[in-house]
Order: C-alpha cells, then sequence, then structure tokens
C-alpha cells in the first residue's frame, strides 16, 4: 500500500480536553472536485478507526464504489474533503509527531485526546478553507460515530449527515477492552511502554500485522474475498498482504490512543439538538455495530421528531459490507444528498 501525498493544514495551540496545548498542529487531508462560488456544495467525509484519508482511490481508495464522476458522493457536483483523524498515523499530528519539549516522538506521552478533539481539528481545517456550512457529513465505522457528534456539537454547520456502519453511543469501550489493544505490543521486548521508535521493532511489527488480520477477518473482508471464487489459499495470502501494507503506515500507538479518545464519547444527552436530516445506513450481518444498537437509535431519534432514515443492508459481509456491495443502497444514498440540496 503506497498512499498518494496529502494536502498539510497547519494550526498552532491546540488546547486538548486533558489540558495539554498541541503547539503545533497538522492535519493530512485531502480534496475532490471543485468548490463553488457559494461555497455550499462541500461534503466532509470522516474515516474509520484504523483507515485513512484518502477514501476515493485507485489503489488505495475504500469509498471507491459510492464515490466519484456520476456515482453517490458525486465528485464532478460536489467539493469532497476528507481529514486524517487527530492521532492517526497517516499524516496528522499523533504519537509518532515529535515532542518539542524532547525532540523525540511523542509516543505514549502523546496528549489524552477525545472525539471532540477530533471533530474540533476537522473544524478548523473547515473554516480555514472559508466554508460556513457543509451540504453533508459522511462518516463509516469510528467515522459514523463522529457524525452524530458533529449534529450535536455544531448543528448549524451541515444540512445534513450520513452515519454508515457507526453507532451513537462508545460506551462499550472500556478501559479494560483498551488495555486488551495494548497487551500484544506491551509483551514485545522492545515496547518500552510506547517508545520503541528507535529499537528494533520487528516483534512489535508482528503483532501489529496479526492485529490487523483480525480485525480484516471479523470485518467480513476474508468473508468478500471467498465470495469471489479465490482459493483460500489465494484469500489468506492477499489478508496477510492487506495486513502489512497497513502496518508499513500505522502506529501501534495510535491504536491506543483512538480507542482511549472513544471513552464515554456519546451523543445522547445533546441529541435533541440535532436539526438535519440523517440518513442511517447498517448491515444486519455487522458484527461490530450490531442492529440492536441500530434499531434503539433509530427509535430515539423517531421519539424526538428527528428525521431519520434506516437503511438496512442484507449483505452478507457484516461492517465491510457497505463499501464492497454498494448497489443495495448507492442510489438511495445519492437521493438523499440531493433530496437535501436546497435545504438552507
Amino acid at each position: 500500500m503506497i498512499l498518494p501525498e496529502s494536502k498539510v493544514f497547519n494550526s498552532s495551540d491546540f488546547l486538548v480536553s486533558d489540558g495539554n496545548v498541541l503547539q503545533d498542529l497538522t492535519i493530512a487531508y485531502q480534496t475532490w472536485g471543485e468548490l463553488n462560488s457559494n461555497k455550499d456544495n462541500a461534503i466532509l467525509i470522516c474515516h474509520g478507526y484504523t483507515n485513512h484519508h484518502f477514501p476515493e482511490d485507485q489503489n488505495v481508495g475504500w469509498f471507491n464504489n459510492l464515490m466519484g464522476f456520476g456515482k453517490a458522493v458525486d465528485t464532478n457536483k460536489y467539493f469532497v474533503i476528507c481529514a486524517n483523524m487527530l492521532g492517526s498515523s497517516f499524516g496528522s499530528t499523533g504519537p509518532k509527531s515529535i515532542n518539542p519539549m524532547t525532540n523525540l516522538p511523542f509516543g505514549s506521552d502523546f496528549p489524552l485526546i477525545t472525539n471532540i478533539d477530533i471533530i474540533n481539528t476537522q473544524k478548523l481545517l473547515i473554516e480555514n478553507l472559508k466554508i460556513r456550512k457543509l451540504h453533508s457529513i459522511i462518516g463509516y465505522s469510528f467515522g459514523g460515530h463522529l457524525v452524530y457528534l458533529w449534529a450535536t456539537e455544531f448543528p448549524n454547520m451541515m444540512k445534513n449527515i450520513v452515519s454508515i456502519a457507526g453507532s451513537f453511543d462508545r460506551w462499550d469501550v472500556s478501559k479494560e477492552k483498551i488495555e486488551l489493544i495494548e497487551e500484544p505490543f506491551s509483551n514485545c521486548k522492545n515496547w518500552n511502554n510506547g517508545h520503541y521508535y528507535s529499537l528494533d521493532r520487528s516483534e512489535i511489527d508482528k503483532a501489529l500485522i496479526d492485529y490487523r488480520i483480525n480485525v480484516l477477518n471479523f470485518y467480513g473482508f476474508k468473508d468478500y474475498l471467498l465470495s469471489l471464487d479465490y482459493s483460500l489459499e489465494l484469500v489468506n495470502k492477499k489478508v496477510v498482504e492487506a495486513a502489512k501494507g497497513w502496518a508499513k503506515y500505522f502506529d501501534p500507538n495510535s491504536l491506543i490512543i483512538l480507542r482511549r479518545a472513544n471513552l464515554n464519547s456519546s451523543a445522547s444527552n445533546k441529541v435533541s439538538k440535532i436539526q438535519v436530516p440523517i440518513l442511517k445506513v447498517l448491515a444486519k450481518s455487522d458484527k461490530v455495530t450490531n442492529m440492536v444498537q441500530g434499531n434503539s437509535t433509530v427509535q430515539k431519534f423517531a421519539s424526538l421528531g428527528i428525521n431519520c432514515t434506516f437503511i438496512e443492508l442484507n449483505t452478507k459481509f457484516g461492517h465491510h459490507g457497505p463499501m464492497c456491495e454498494p448497489d443495495e443502497w448507492s442510489k438511495k444514498l445519492q437521493l438523499f444528498l440531493n433530496d437535501n440540496d436546497n435545504i438552507i
């Protein structure tokens, strides 16, 4: 996996929720299409937990089936922005960044960011682009949770939101589960409490690849490859290759930092502030965000009179399903975005 070159937005003295200040803030991002003269055709895309900010790309794009010229998210019509999350490993400020206090990577000393911090950095980028109101905010997985936070924290900054395989609440994330994420790395001899960057990282890389293989299998990626009539041997090879390509970029400290950012992250207390139509998309076979969560969220919206369209996908490929089988819902996404063109 070779990522394209990113655009970069720089800011300074970003106040983090834990009271720390990031003196130098960098947000890597990419854009597609053209911003119109009214600056009202912009769509922000929020990526997943371990993903990157290139949803549409010939080689690495994870949203290719739904985004591009003439597709549901039409880059001939909309100006699309995707920013790498704060704390991630694909160019934005994160644990691999240099701590000005030590001139070494932050590692595990990176500030304890929250999901609100993440959307605040995205907001800074949007404001820097002189965009006052987004046409839509679309999020997948982790990003599907962030769009709800956007709608509750900044309810007047978008016309609609789309949550794909995302949950309204993140209360299921506990300190114990975070420790389970960290355990395979802390057992490596050169982990050094997260300050491993100048040491031999071969054991850490293996643990990272093993983690990614398990995720790809759990999310339904392996099942999707098997459906293409590849042999089991070839499928396993492709899964390993995908995991190795990802592990070249991703920092295990980011896994831990971003999982901690989910602690007590919920939009429940502010749900009544949502003022825009919602499109919620969830696969019935999803093991990450299940239908019990999905249905309870939709019922919550209905009880408050919030306009929510719920698409329940029949795909067999779980969390990966909305991305790899777009035919069942791409037209509905396109109509949803078009129907909201004239909302002020």
